[in-house]
Parts: structure tokens; C-alpha cells; sequence
């Protein structure tokens, strides 16, 4: 795809943002984009806080939003965006690009160094800011200016994208229209790193090769201390796999015992600590004197081993100990790209068996986030008057997934998707958690933050006792079929309206910001109120209009005034809006607020034991559908060869044994497949197949 091609997509999702959200081109923009690099590690979760003032001496501050302090490796990010029409790209000079990170500069200087926080009002998000640079002056490791713009940056640009503000390290990081054409272009979450460790002044790292297999091969590695701690001073939390962030962020604190053992025996680092497991997409392995080195690696992640990370650099950084003589085992793999998506979240999950991670936590291949994207893919919307074609809600399992599908299309299967997926009618994953939290009336998790919120959500799939993952979603996937779809689905509507009723607030009653706050809170007010009558919201009547009656919006309109206000009235020894309002407090506070229903509210809700009666039929209707699906798999895998060619896979025997290997052999027959009817022995085929793949037996489709 071309520059200008590329530019002309990039204005209609502008376009399209900036008509559903009500926002001008270039917040819509920022907003957009900042979207699409929220899991990307150099970034993070991004907090919308327009501010432009005149600082100390006359400067001027300026910025579009920020990423709160990452808790893995104390970095904050600051953003300004820069949009400009047209249908023909243009050049990022480089007096634009320090005139904006000029602003960000500035902003973050008075922060860090004056009384700005003062000077900004606290129910603002550009407060909550100014506040954390000021407060966590000395845990901030380093902070990153982020500049997005639509334009193409000047081949003439020499800036040195590192420096230092205040005493602290500072990155600027460019998104231009080439950076961001490669990011919407790419299937992949975020940027790979390419680490050449003679930058760091390394000859390389120890290794043996410990195994190889199809698709795979492992090292044996010995990574000395400081070398470590360079490369997580240098790339941060970009190192770590998004999952194990998350956690290692919940987790907090710096272990005592790595502290104690660099400081007070270092030579026996290597002896006491589990080392760290890592993957890579590449290495390069250079012979030398004192064995094999590897000298480069492509796309290093962490899967296991980043709180032992973390420590070290503290260790050296905070508590100024030498690493001298510190060396950390690690286990590292190295994934084919096209095994990566499968192969990693199962290494990360098998490697953290010391602190569970939830699933680990949830990849976008887990079985639930499968299910949601076939069912989206297949159910219609209701059919309404006047309309010709019936839609679908679209759910990307994966970021960027809606975009990608649609972008190499031609014009008039562009349209046709359009028309089978409107933009309007797109769901992510994390969207989704914050829409269960809120119906489950828990919009303090909502106000956390996508991320750590979806990993609340993630929670309740977390097998219980000895049961295994696999268990567990067996027994939970009835009740998450096509009935919790659309109960989704009418919660995207009902999400949307609200932004609509609250930014047509402004001027009278909004006061413009925390929006996601306020409209989380609001429609869990109107669920527990109604509850608390002994009534559930009626989301199927949603579902089937594919709007909210104008009552419950009303209804909604009420609540949102009495929750903003709420909201900004902070307890005493608060004050800050944001984390005021991720506590479970404000929440208890909201909940007792006297919301008056009127009659209307007979029309939006339903009985309680109508509620339940139907809830019962569509976990049915869920066992059936998943008895269907299954055996839909299995018959599919046949047609396809499949179960034939892992009936001559040279390692079956090793692996497969006694009635498997009969079972196997009946499904690779298209004569026989059919009579499998048992849903256990579907069940049991399918774990045969995932036992082989990771043992290497491999299927190409012809």
C-alpha cells in the first residue's frame, strides 16, 4: 500500500472516530492511534488529558494525553499529536518536531520541578499528571515523549532521541506516517526489538543448544548481572511479555532476597536464583574460544523471571550494589514466527507455575476469545425496517484485527465488508471486559484501566482446586455462547449512548472530563438500583432493537449527573479524581445514592425469575451449540487430512497410546468420522491433536 493510499485510510478512521466520539480531528487521531499502541510496551495505557497553558519564564505547555507510571520499570509517557488534511503526505520538519516535544518538555519540567500541579484544576486528568511527575519524582526511571503525526518526518531529522530533564532520562519517540503505516500494516501488537549486544559491550552470552524440534530450539544461557540490567535500563518493560507485565506490576516490590545475595554473595547468584525464561524470534550463535556466544537476538521477551529482572537493575540503580560477579541462568527459546502466536503464551503460561498467572492471563488465543470472534463472524443483527442488509458485530480477538481485514481489500469489497461490519459495530477484547465489569456493577475495575481491568475479568476463567484450564472452560463455555454475545452487544450500545448523553453534557452539566469514569459508574448505578428492586435490566429487548429505550436513557442522564458528582467529591486525604475513583469505596458511595426509577422502568427491565428462566435456555442453547462446534472441528480436521497424516507422523507411538490410537484411526476415515458421536471422545480427539503439535507433529492443508 502506498503513502497517500495508506493517508486516505487513516482520515476515514479519523473521520468515523471523530463522528462517534464527538471529537475534533486531531484528538480523534491521537485517540486512534494511541488505541493501537496501547500494548505495545513502549507505551502503554493511554489517558486523555488535553492541557495548553503558559508555564514558568513564558514557555508554553502542551500536551494531548499520557501513560500512567508503569509499575514494571518506572517509566511515564507523555503524547502530542500533530493532524493535518489532505489526500497527499507531507513533511514532519524538524522545527515541528522540537516545537512539540518542546511543549511536552516544559509541561513535564514545571511538573517535575515547580508548583504546576497548583495551577491545574484537580478534576482534571492533565492534574492527575502533573501530580504523579511531582510525587514519584525519584521512582520515574525515565520519561518518554511521544509525538504521533499524519505527515512523513524529514529525512534531514538528526535529533538524538535521548536526554536527560530534571535528572531524569528522557526518550522521544516519532510515529510518523511510515511508522504508523508499518504498525496498521503489520499484524503484530507492537515493534520487534533487535538487540545487538556489542552496543552494550558484551562479546555475547554463554549458551549451549539444549534441544531442537520442529519449529523450535532451546539454549541453556549464563547472562552476566550488568549486562541484565543494561537491557532493561535500556528497553524497560519492552522486554517483558505483555502478560507477565501486568502481573509483575500487580505484584510490586523489590525481592529482599536478590538484594541480599548480590549484595552480600554474589558469586552464588547464579546458584541460588531460578534464573529467568525467556523467547526470541531470532538469534544469532557465534563460535568463539570460550564456546558458543549468541551476539544478536530479534524480539527477546521475558516469560518468566521479570521480577528477578526488575531487582537486579534496582539493585544497582536504587541501591547502588555492584553486579560484579552476578550471573543469572537463563532458558531460551527460539520460536518460528509462524508458531509464535500458538507457541509463546504456552511457554509463558507452563514457565510461571511459581506465581499462576490467570490462563496467562488470557492471551487472545484462549478458547473464550475464539468463541466470541466465531460467533461475531456469524451472527446477524435483528432485522430492522428499511434496511437491505443485515450487519454483524465485529470482535477483534487480536488489536488491529478489524483494520487489517479490510485494509487490502478492493474498493467494492471494502464496501461490502463496510456494509457486513459498519465501524461502529467493533468490539475488542478489552472492551468487552469493561462491559461485563459494568453490568456486574464493578465500574471501580473498569476505572483501573483497560489492561489491569481485563485481567480482573480474566480471573473468573482461572480454573479453581485441581482442575485443570482445560476443565474449567469446558464446564464455563455453555454460558458464554450467543446469548452472552449479544448481552455484550446490547452493553456496547447502552456504553455508547452514554458517551453520547455525557458529551452533550458539556456547557451544562459535564464538566469535560473523566468520562469512562462517569459512564462506567452511572449504568452500574442503574443495574444495582434495579436489582435491588428485585428486576434485571431487560438486555435482550436491547439486543433485538439494537438501541436503548428513551426512558432508560433518560434514566441514564439522571445518573450520570449524580455520579460525576460523586465522583469529583473526593474523601478527605484524596486528591485525585482518577484513583479516587478505582476504589472500591467510591463505588460503596455511589451504590447508596437514591436513584428514583419511574414506571417507564417496566418497559427496560424484567422480573427477576423471567431473567433467570432465560438465562437457563441460553446456557442450553450454549451446550448444544458447543456439542456442535465440536464436532464440526473434528470432521473439518478429517476432510483436510489431517487425522490421516498424524496416523504416519514418525513420533505418534511415542505419544499416543492403546484405544487413542483406534479413535484416531475412525476419525481419519470420512466413512467413520461420523459415527464418532460421544462429545467426550470429540473432547479427547482434540487434546490428542494439541499433545502431538507440541511435541511437533505439523499439518500443512493443501
Amino acid at each position: 500500500m502506498e503513502d497517500s493510499e495508506f493517508l486516505v485510510e487513516l482520515h476515514q478512521m479519523i473521520v468515523r472516530r471523530g463522528a462517534a466520539e464527538h471529537l475534533v480531528d486531531t484528538i480523534a487521531f491521537v485517540s486512534e492511534v494511541a488505541e493501537r499502541l496501547e500494548e505495545d510496551p513502549v507505551f502503554g495505557e493511554f489517558i486523555l488529558a488535553e492541557d495548553s497553558r503558559q508555564g514558568t519564564k513564558g514557555r508554553q505547555l502542551k500536551l494531548h494525553g499520557f501513560t500512567e507510571q508503569d509499575e514494571s520499570d518506572g517509566t511515564i509517557s507523555l503524547v502530542i499529536g500533530r493532524w493535518t488534511d489532505g489526500e497527499q503526505p507531507t513533511t514532519l520538519l524538524t522545527s515541528d518536531v522540537d516545537q512539540m516535544r518542546g511543549w511536552l518538555e516544559n509541561f513535564a519540567a514545571d511538573a517535575l520541578t515547580g508548583n504546576l500541579d497548583e495551577r491545574i484544576t484537580e478534576s482534571s486528568p492533565a492534574y492527575q499528571l502533573a501530580s504523579t511527575l511531582k510525587r514519584k519524582r525519584s521512582s520515574i526511571t525515565c520519561i518518554r515523549f511521544h509525538i504521533l503525526a499524519n505527515q512523513s518526518l524529514s529525512r534531514s531529522y538528526r535529533r538524538e532521541s535521548r536526554s536527560e530533564l530534571a535528572g531524569i532520562p528522557t526518550e522521544t519517540h516519532i510515529w510518523d506516517l511510515q511508522r504508523l503505516k508499518a504498525l496498521y500494516e503489520s499484524s503484530r501488537e507492537r515493534e520487534v526489538l533487535e538487540i545487538n549486544l556489542s552496543d552494550f559491550g558484551a562479546v555475547g552470552i554463554q549458551c549451549i543448544e539444549a534441544s531442537k524440534g520442529a519449529g523450535l530450539k532451546s539454549f541453556l544461557c549464563v547472562i552476566d548481572g550488568n549486562l541484565l540490567a543494561d537491557l532493561f535500563e535500556r528497553y524497560g518493560s519492552r522486554l517483558l511479555e505483555g502478560n507477565v507485565r501486568s502481573f509483575l506490576g500487580m505484584k510490586g516490590g523489590v525481592n529482599k532476597g536478590i538484594r541480599t545475595t548480590i549484595q552480600d554473595a554474589p558469586a552464588l547468584f547464579f546458584a541460588y536464583n531460578n534464573g529467568i525464561a525467556a523467547t526470541a524470534a531470532s538469534v544469532t550463535v557465534t563460535p568463539m574460544e570460550t564456546g558458543l556466544r549468541i551476539t544478536e537476538i530479534s524480539d527477546l521477551q521475558i516469560v518468566n523471571g521479570g521480577q528477578t529482572t526488575s531487582s537486579i537493575l534496582r539493585a544497582r540503580k536504587q541501591d547502588r550494589l555492584g553486579l560484579d560477579g552476578v550471573s543469572v541462568p537463563m532458558k531460551l527459546t527460539v520460536v518460528a514466527s509462524q508458531d509464535a502466536h500458538d507457541l509463546i503464551p504456552k511457554i509463558a503460561e507452563y514457565a510461571n507455575t511459581q506465581n499462576k498467572v490467570a490462563i496467562a492471563d488470557f492471551f487472545a488465543n484462549h478458547p473464550f476469545h475464539r468463541k466470541m470472534e466465531e460467533i461475531s463472524r456469524r451472527i446477524m443483527v435483528p432485522a430492522r425496517a428499511g434496511q437491505r442488509v443485515q450487519g454483524k458485530w465485529f470482535y477483534e480477538r487480536a488489536r488491529g484485527q478489524y483494520q487489517n481485514a479490510r485494509l487490502y481489500l478492493t474498493k467494492a469489497k471494502k464496501d461490502a465488508f463496510d456494509l457486513e461490519y459498519p465501524a461502529s459495530q467493533v468490539i475488542n477484547k478489552t472492551e468487552l471486559a469493561k462491559y461485563d465489569s459494568a453490568l456486574e456493577e464493578k465500574p471501580y475495575w473498569v476505572s483501573l484501566g483497560a489492561q489491569k481491568n481485563f485481567i480482573r475479568f480474566a480471573g473468573k476463567f482461572s480454573a479453581k482446586g485441581d482442575r485443570t484450564e482445560t476443565q474449567q472452560w469446558e464446564e464455563m463455555s455453555p454460558r458464554f455462547g450467543d446469548g452472552y454475545f449479544q448481552q455484550i452487544v446490547a452493553m456496547a450500545i447502552l456504553w455508547k449512548a452514554g458517551e453520547d448523553i455525557v458529551s452533550a453534557g458539556r456547557g451544562s452539566w459535564y464538566e469535560g472530563d473523566y468520562r469512562p469514569q462517569i459512564v462506567a459508574y452511572a449504568w452500574s448505578l442503574i443495574f444495582h438500583v434495579v436489582r435491588k428492586g428485585g428486576r434485571e435490566p431487560n438486555i435482550g429487548r436491547i439486543w433485538d432493537r439494537q438501541l436503548a429505550d428513551e426512558s432508560l436513557l433518560d434514566t441514564f442522564r439522571r445518573a450520570a449527573q449524580l455520579a460525576q458528582r460523586a465522583l469529583l467529591d473526593l474523601p478527605e486525604g484524596s486528591s485525585n479524581v482518577g484513583e479516587w475513583a478505582k476504589k472500591e469505596a467510591c463505588w460503596e458511595k455511589v451504590s447508596a445514592i437514591p436513584l428514583r426509577l419511574d414506571a417507564t422502568a417496566l418497559e427496560w427491565s424484567i422480573d427477576r425469575e423471567t431473567a433467570s428462566r432465560t438465562e437457563r435456555e441460553k446456557t442450553r442453547q450454549g451446550a448444544q451449540d458447543d456439542g456442535i462446534s465440536l464436532q464440526k472441528q473434528i470432521v473439518l480436521k478429517s476432510a483436510s487430512g489431517y487425522w490421516s497424516a498424524l496416523m504416519n507422523w514418525d513420533g505418534l507411538h511415542q505419544h499416543v497410546f492403546g484405544p487413542e490410537l483406534a479413535l484416531i484411526r475412525r476419525a481419519a476415515s470420512q466413512n467413520t468420522v461420523l459415527r464418532i458421536a460421544s462429545e467426550r471422545d470429540w473432547r479427547k480427539l482434540l487434546e490428542i491433536a494439541e499433545r502431538c503439535q507440541l511435541e511437533g507433529f505439523r499439518h500443512i492443508e493443501n
